[in-house]
């Protein structure tokens, strides 16, 4: 059956902020406030299940930004300070599939994302005269901006027993190319196992042990290599990792 919609989406979008500066010393100015924001609007997707095991599914979005806020790390300290584009826009799609068997159940996502922004608006001190001259007039990637990434996993339940491990593969964030933020550090995969149990504890219920073993084949790969807008210094993902813990739910 078929129904005819005639209506209307709008999107909101609110913000209130209050900021003050407080000279104390001729070369020491402190700035403080706060800062609330609200954005209300819709995304459009869709999904499937087929025999009660499988599971599909297509998320798709798209925003266009006025003043687009991004933040960035300016020198080693890992501190992160805000500036704005003038423009910028956002979208992209990603694709869901499930599996759940019972004992064994699976899943499966790929995203693909662009965003991007045009003309830096505030905070300029931190930018060179030439890449705030090229951004006036061009739209590029946002320094946190990776067009493809896909997560797996699996997990199999086993005598008290679960098993799990998943992977992800980023095909990598933006560094300086031939323009700002023009190139991408290289690809990379992360691998990580686990197993778990649960069980009684002095008579109460819902304890779990689990042992973890985070980035398995210890892959050595850079977040960010230092270059690119928004970026001052080279960050790297996690190396191989055990991890023990014990937990309660409530």
């Amino acid at each position: 059956m078929t129904v005819v919609d005639n209506g209307v989406k709008h999107a909101w979008s609110y913000g209130l902020y209050i900021q003050d500066e407080w000279k104390l010393l001729p070369s020491l100015v402190l700035n403080y406030g706060v800062r609330y924001d609200q954005f209300r609007a819709f995304d459009a997707g869709i999904e499937q299940k087929f025999d009660e095991k499988i599971g599909l599914g297509i998320d798709s979005f798209f925003k266009a930004s006025p003043n687009l806020i991004d933040e960035g790390q300016f020198g080693a300290p890992i501190i992160l300070t805000p500036f704005d584009y003038r423009t910028g826009r956002q979208y992209g799609v990603e694709l869901t599939a499930t599996y759940d068997a019972g004992s064994f159940s699976s899943y499966l996502n790929a995203a693909y994302e662009r965003a991007a922004g045009r003309d830096i608006v505030s905070s300029q001190f931190q930018f060179s005269p030439d890449e705030l001259s090229y951004i006036a007039g061009h739209f590029i990637p946002l320094d946190h901006q990776q067009i493809v990434t896909i997560s797996a996993g699996a997990s199999y339940k086993w005598q008290g027993l679960t098993f799990s491990g998943d992977l992800l593969f980023g095909s990598g964030p933006r560094r300086d190319g031939a323009t700002p933020n023009g190139d991408h550090i290289p690809a990379y995969t992360q691998v990580n196992l686990g197993v778990s149990r649960g069980f009684r504890l002095g008579g109460a219920d819902g304890f779990t042990a689990r042992f973890d073993v985070i980035n398995l084949f210890d892959e050595k790969y850079e977040i960010r290599d230092g270059t690119g807008v928004g970026v001052g210094a080279p960050q790297f993902g996690p190396r191989r990792g055990f991890f023990v813990g014990l937990s309660k739910a409530l």
